[in-house]
């Protein structure tokens, strides 16, 4: 009887010691995602705006709005977009990028000529706006900006994007009390088929103006995106996902064990 017992036991640690092995496997073996750690993060870090407006495409472009006590009209003139806040009038003719939008390349903003979006920030001040080309065609589809105008000392930071979303959103990176924009730079397509984006941590400066945020021991904090492109001909589990990460603090998806 006590070897069927000690038999029995055996079995029982056996099979178990095989099912946290298989477990442990599955979760090492596991496909990471980067786009949706990178999501899942900066959602996590974003501002709420008080308002958003989005204009609708093909709108007219000559438009007037009110965001509680804010007004705001935008119209084309002279090849570029003039846009007047509280009566401030700002003018994107002579405007270039902060950031290299694709690869080593700034891009003027007077290839804007439509507000596709525009987001208050009532308790900093600030207001976004997503400027776009419209009607657009072939890669300047894939073209928009961002503008960020301080309501207080009314200066104006400019970024641009090029296939790498439409989004506005500002963030809080550093818990320092300091609004932090995040850049995009797109590098293109290799021949494999891999694209690149690299994101770049901004913040505001006292002067209400946006800057490539550094300290004394690193002069830049960014994270890049290495990622295949899918295409029917192609095993979408062949090349790899690649994350590249100088930043202020380890981006990781939740506790989940990774290889």
């Amino acid at each position: 009887m006590k070897s069927v017992i000690k038999l029995t036991f055996v079995i029982f640690l056996i099979f178990s010691c095989s099912k946290k092995q298989k477990a442990k496997s599955e979760i090492n073996t596991k496909k990471i995602e980067y786009g949706v750690i990178i999501s899942e993060y900066l959602e996590s870090k974003k501002n709420e705006p008080t308002l958003v407006f989005n204009n609708p495409f093909y709108n007219n472009k000559k438009f007037a709005i009110k965001l509680l006590e804010n007004d705001i009209s935008w119209s084309e003139k002279n090849n570029a977009l003039e846009i007047i806040i509280n009566g401030t009038k700002i003018n994107t003719s002579d405007k270039v990028t902060l950031n290299n939008n694709w690869g080593k390349s700034v891009d003027s903003v007077n290839f804007a000529n439509n507000v596709m979006q525009i987001k208050l920030y009532e308790s900093d001040s600030l207001i976004g706006f997503v400027l776009t080309n419209e009607p657009c065609t072939g890669l300047g589809c894939s073209v928009n900006y961002q503008l960020i105008f301080d309501l207080k000392t009314k200066s104006e930071s400019y970024f641009g994007r090029f296939r790498t979303g439409t989004e506005f959103e500002l963030y809080d990176f550093n818990q320092d009390s300091k609004i932090d924009f995040l850049s995009k730079t797109f590098y293109g397509r290799n021949e494999q088929m891999i694209d690149t984006t690299e994101f770049i941590l901004y913040s505001q400066t006292e002067k209400g103006n946006f800057q490539e945020y550094k300290t004394n021991k690193q002069k830049r904090f960014s994270f890049k995106h290495i990622y295949p492109q899918i295409y029917p001909n192609r095993n979408k589990d062949s090349i790899k996902e690649v994350f590249e990460q100088n930043w202020v603090e380890k981006i990781t998806l939740g506790n989940t064990v990774y290889n």
